[in-house]
This record gives C-alpha cells, sequence and structure tokens, in this order.
C-alpha cells in the first residue's frame, strides 16, 4: 500500500522516519510530508494529491497541536481523499475515544510504538481483513462504534527495528551537517507532569531499553558516511541510567565502536537528569565528542521540585550545573517556574537559583498537564482542571502566585514563547559560541568570548529582575484591585517589550560576529581523535523559524569556556545589574507530593525541520515550550 505520513518538521522527525522504513521494510511505500504550522496544509494537500496514498498517518505527537492535525484530517477528506486515515504519537494514545469522537475524518489510533501496528493495519487494509484484533488499534466500525484492541507491548530489542528513512539535505548547524538520532527509548524517572512512564506502564514492556553500542555505532557510521553528519543530537528521553558502573560500561563499548568504524571527528548532544551526572562517564563521552547536556532542571524550589516528583533536591540542580562548568561542558535547560502549587516563597527561590546561574543560557514557562500524567489525575481529583484534554488549564492553588502567572503570560508571551524571540535567541547564541570554539577554534577571540557570555548574562539578568517586579507586586494588595492589576501589567508588558528591542539587536549582532568569524575559515577542523573534544551546546528552541533567520534558540544551560580561553569572569553572581532578590525561608508552604506518581513517559520520536529551498533551514526548537494559556474571564 501506499502510505502518506504526516508530521511536524523542526528537526528530522523521526517518530514518521521510523515507520516509513518500518513499512517499506513489510513491501509497502511509504512518503513523508511536513506539517510545522497551518501554514503547510497547502502543500499536505498537494503532496497528499499527487501521491495518491491509501493510507495517510498523522503524527499527532503534541497536545497543543492536536486540533490543527485533526482540522487537517478534515482538509484532506474535503480535498477528495477517500482512503484510510490514522493517527498516532503520545497525546492519541491516551485520548483515543476524544480523538475520534471530535474528528470524525479520522479511522483509527495507532496507540504506543507504531512500528508493528502500523504495518499490520496496512496489511490488514490491503487484504481486507478485520481490524478489531490488530494490538495497539483503536478504530471506528462499520457502525460508528469505537473498538479498541488490547495494547501492544512495546518493542524488547530496539537494534531489530530499522534505521529511520533519512531523506532531504540535512541541517547545518554553524555550517556543520547534523543528524538526529535515539539510542534507548523509556527513562527511569517518576515525574508527575510527563507522561513517559504513564505511555509505558500502559502499554506493557520494559521501563527503559537501549540499543547495543555496535547498532548505534552501524547508523552513525552511516549517517557521517552518506550525510555528512558530524554533529549527533540524541533525542533520548534520559540517555542515562544513573547507574554510573552501568553506564560507563555502555558509554565505553559506544567508544570503541565508534572507532572501529573510524568515526573519530563527531559532535554529541545529549540530554540527562542532574543525578545522571559521573566524572568518569563523562570523561569518556568528552573522547568521543560530547558537544552538549541539556539538562533537566525543570524547577529551582523545593516546592517545585516535590510538587513535579523529579526526585532530587535543589542543592542537586546546583551540583549538576557546576559539575558542567568543572569539566567543561555546554549546557542549558528549561525551568517550569510555575506549577499548580507554587507559592510565592517558591518563585522566589527559582528567581535566585536562575539569577546564581545567570551565565547559563535557559528559559522559563508553566507546568502544563498532559493526558495519563499523575499531574493530571491529582488535579482532576481536585476538580482543578479547566477546558478539556485537548488543552488543559488551571488555577494555582496560591492566588499571589495566580496573579504573578497572569501578569507573566501576557508580558513574557513575546519574549518567553516566540521562536527567535529573546530568551530563545539568547539560547541560540550560547550554542553557537561553543560550535564556533569545537569546530572553528581558529576563529574565536577574547574579545568575542567576552562578548557572548556578558550578553547571555545580561539577557538572564534582566527576565530575572523583571519576575521580581512581577512577584512583588503580585503579592502586595494592590494586586487584589482589577484597575490596578490591569495597569501594572500594561506598564511591565510595555516595560519588556522596550528591553526586548534592545537586548534583541545586542544579540542578534553578536551571532552574526560569530556568523562572520565562521566565514574566515576555510573548513572546520576534525576533531581530536579521541581527545578532549567537548565543551559547546545546542539550544533548545520552541517553533520553527524563517529558514533564513538566525537559528532559533533552545532552553538549555550556557556554555563554559575552557581555562585557556581568555575572557572576563562570570563567577560573580551579583555581576551586572545587582537584582535584590530575597527569598523568604518558608518550608511550611511546600506542597507535598501528589499521590500515586505513576511514571511519565515521553513522546514519538522528536519534531524536525524539512528543507524546501537550496539552503538547509537553521537548528530547530528541540522541546517546543507551549505558550502559556490564560483563562478567560
Amino acid at each position: 500500500m501506499k502510505v502518506l505520513l504526516v508530521g511536524s518538521e523542526l528537526e528530522e522527525n523521526l517518530a514518521i522516519r521510523y515507520l516509513a522504513s518500518a513499512l517499506e521494510g513489510a513491501g509497502h511505500r511509504a512518503e513523508l510530508a511536513a506539517f510545522s504550522s497551518t501554514n503547510d496544509a497547502g502543500q499536505v494537500l498537494e503532496r497528499a494529491r499527487g501521491f495518491s496514498p491509501d493510507v495517510i498517518g498523522l503524527s499527532m505527537t503534541f497536545q497543543r497541536r492536536a486540533e490543527e492535525f485533526g482540522d487537517l484530517a478534515g482538509q484532506l477528506r474535503a480535498g477528495g481523499f477517500g482512503g484510510h486515515l490514522t493517527v498516532g504519537g503520545h497525546f492519541p494514545t491516551f485520548a483515543h475515544r476524544e480523538v475520534l469522537e471530535r474528528y470524525s475524518s479520522i479511522d483509527s489510533v495507532v496507540r504506543h510504538e507504531g512500528e508493528v501496528t502500523l504495518v499490520e493495519l496496512c496489511d490488514r487494509l490491503a487484504g481486507r481483513a478485520p481490524l478489531d484484533d490488530v494490538r495497539g488499534l483503536v478504530h471506528r466500525r462499520a457502525d460508528g462504534s469505537v473498538h479498541a484492541a488490547a495494547p501492544r507491548p512495546l518493542a524488547s530489542d530496539l537494534d531489530a527495528i530499522a534505521f529511520p528513512k533519512r531523506v532531504g539535505d540535512p541541517q547545518l548547524h554553524l555550517g556543520i551537517p547534523a543528524a538526529f538520532l535515539v539510542g534507548t527509548r523509556g527513562c527511569y524517572g517518576h515525574c508527575t507532569f510527563c507522561c513517559i512512564n504513564a505511555y509505558i506502564a500502559d502499554a506493557g514492556g520494559e521501563r527503559y531499553r537501549a540499543r547495543s553500542a555496535d547498532n548505534v555505532a552501524d547508523e552513525v557510521a552511516q549517517v557521517r558516511r552518506e550525510r555528512d553528519a558530524r554533529m549527533l543530537v540524541f533525542h533520548d528521553d534520559d540517555f542515562f541510567t544513573r547507574d554510573a558502573q552501568r553506564d560507563l560500561a555502555r558509554v565505553t563499548r559506544l567508544r570503541d565502536a565508534f572507532r572501529r568504524r573510524g568515526v573519530n571527528d563527531v559532535a554529541l548532544v545529549l540530554k540527562a537528569r542532574p543525578d545522571d551526572l559521573d566524572a568518569e562517564v563523562f570523561r569518556v563521552l568528552r573522547e568521543i565528542g560530547l558537544l552538549r547536556i541539556y539538562i533537566g532542571i525543570e524547577a529551582g524550589s523545593s516546592q517545585g521540585l516535590k510538587t513535579l516528583g523529579r526526585g532530587v533536591d535543589v542543592a542537586a540542580n546546583q551540583r549538576a550545573l557546576d559539575f558542567l562548568r568543572a569539566v567543561d561542558v555546554y549546557a542549558c535547560f528549561n525551568m517550569l517556574i510555575f506549577d499548580p502549587e507554587t507559592r510565592i516563597a517558591s518563585l522566589r527561590e527559582s528567581l535566585g537559583f536562575l539569577k546564581r546561574n545567570a551565565d547559563v543560557p535557559m528559559n522559563f514557562c508553566r507546568t502544563e498537564i498532559y493526558p495519563g500524567t499523575p499531574l493530571m489525575r491529582k488535579l482532576e481529583r481536585e476538580g482543578r482542571l479547566v477546558g478539556d484534554v485537548f488543552g488543559w488549564d488551571y488555577e494555582i492553588s496560591d492566588p499571589a502566585a495566580e496573579r504573578a502567572f497572569r501578569v507573566f503570560a501576557r508580558t513574557f508571551l513575546d519574549r518567553n514563547f516566540r521562536c527567535d524571540g529573546l530568551m530563545n535567541s539568547n539560547l541560540s547564541l550560547g550554542y553557537y559560541w561553543h560550535l564556533l570554539r569545537q569546530f572553528h577554534p581558529k576563529a574565536m577571540s577574547p574579545s568575542l568570548h567576552a562578548r557572548t557570555l556578558e550578553t547571555i548574562r545580561q539577557v538572564n539578568l534582566d527576565s530575572v529582575a523583571r519576575m521580581s517586579e512581577i512577584v512583588e507586586f503580585a503579592e502586595s494588595p494592590r494586586s487584589l484591585d482589577p484597575a490596578a492589576f490591569e495597569d501594572f501589567t500594561q506598564i511591565v508588558l510595555e516595560e519588556v517589550e522596550r528591553a526586548n528591542r534592545k537586548l534583541e539587536p545586542r544579540v542578534a549582532e553578536v551571532s552574526q560576529a560569530i556568523s562572520n568569524a565562521v566565514r574566515g575559515v576555510a573548513r572546520p577542523r576534525p576533531l581530536p581523535r579521541w581527545g578532549a573534544a567537548a565543551a559547546a551546546a545546542i539550544a533548545l528552541t520552541p517553533l520553527a523559524c524563517d529558514p533564513l533567520a538566525p537559528p532559533p534558540p533552545d532552553p538549555l544551560p550556557p556554555p563554559h569556556m575552557r581555562e585557556q580561553h581568555q575572557g572576563p569572569r562570570y563567577d560573580d553572581p551579583d555581576g551586572g545589574q545587582p537584582l535584590e532578590i530575597q527569598p523568604k525561608p518558608d518550608a511550611s508552604e511546600f506542597a507535598q507530593p501528589p499521590p500515586d506518581p505513576v511514571p511519565p513517559m515521553d513522546p514519538l520520536p522528536p519534531p524536525t525541520s524539512t528543507n524546501t529551498g537550496r539552503r538547509p533551514p537553521p537548528p530547530p526548537p528541540p522541546d517546543p515550550l507551549p505558550p502559556p494559556t490564560v483563562k478567560k474571564k
């Protein structure tokens, strides 16, 4: 059968690429189409008309875009598509009945991992066989009723899964071709806001599965040989296991497998939890070429870490950033500064954490509620969910913290959530500097280093200062007066916009200076063969930007330069404009962790960015931040 797979293309969409390989391995024909925003709907319809598929599969991974994919299904039907239309991803895995009830254009939902289920669905459709016993499938019967088959257990042997289908030109990160990979599936964490472990428990199977070192190295050698990829971005939910000896044995096997295949000039981007970090493990990773760690800080307050079920304390988060500085690895992070139990005291504690680490590129937002998570069940039990499964909302239990969030949602919307907004551009800036240092060391200069670090700090400290003003106002009696609240919000919005107009050009200028420095270098140097090739990182960006615009940022911690690189030190957390943030010691206000913490799970393989022109698009945003939602009064 002919199958058209449609998904977001902020990076290489590994979800649909794995499915395409599985389909082609079973004798079907698969093509891909990008639907990164509603602006792509016309191209998807045109692709469907030209390809005339028997089946269309929509990768509805992100809850915040589920309705856009549902509407696209309706447009495909209106455009004449009469075949089978199925959807898959983390969101419909949990909300399959709601999806099928709302969108009559959709015929079925492939739950959990789809490599086997989608192939069996297409085989059955080709043979006009019944679908009721296809494990992992929920489908609409001829009489309109919805039938859910038993879940399909997760794959136990990841080496048996075909490599993802690579199409289009690779993304270029400051001129370096990149490839996106997944070396493991699953996570040992039990975070209350994440659906990864709920996803695993619902399907059945091992919580954490890893590919063999040889299998990963074979794919890396392939993308290095066929696509010239040197930036290897691993989108594992957690690359590590929190067992240092086990991790050391694994990364050592990986290093040796790379060596046997002659892969010695690549750079790695990985994700880690604060309690994953180990000096010996990182020594080996640096020999391979570790470039960046996206560190899961998530919260900077004791209350926030408890509510989110992170299993670490603030000191552990700080030690993680200090460790990455000490081993000279670029880090970046995102912080869920607001959650359902946020207090004014915890906001002050979080802002203090951000101020102490102002040298690290980051972004911050509110904790959103996803189906299947312990946090969703907690709020549901308490009657606090507002809206529906396509976009839950809630009020923070502390009225003052809720008022602070409502001001933040209006005043920081552009700064934090626009793909090329100030915070994301700041993340990109940190990433660019480390790419320059990693691949173009002769183009570096002490002055450019100093400008980069100073700009990152200025942006972060400006955000901390303005958020501190919001917190102080939200706690004051004035914030209870609707007129005063509106006046204050409008004033802060205007001040933030003025600051954006001042700081965005500064970030752009330094980014351009890095780009100009690269142009002066004929070719990137090969990394030292298994030497200390670390340092640098990728930024975490939200939405895809104009391909011609400077690459967007990614909320991860900032770069930390090696001793031999000169430039002003930024050890003093009070450097720059001093911000007097006095956290209130109020441990009694800290929320207790929600009951029944079912481990959450991570969506299917990451988003991707398609190349529609001659020039590949810039690095896209890995873990998109959903814009804040504020209930209409």
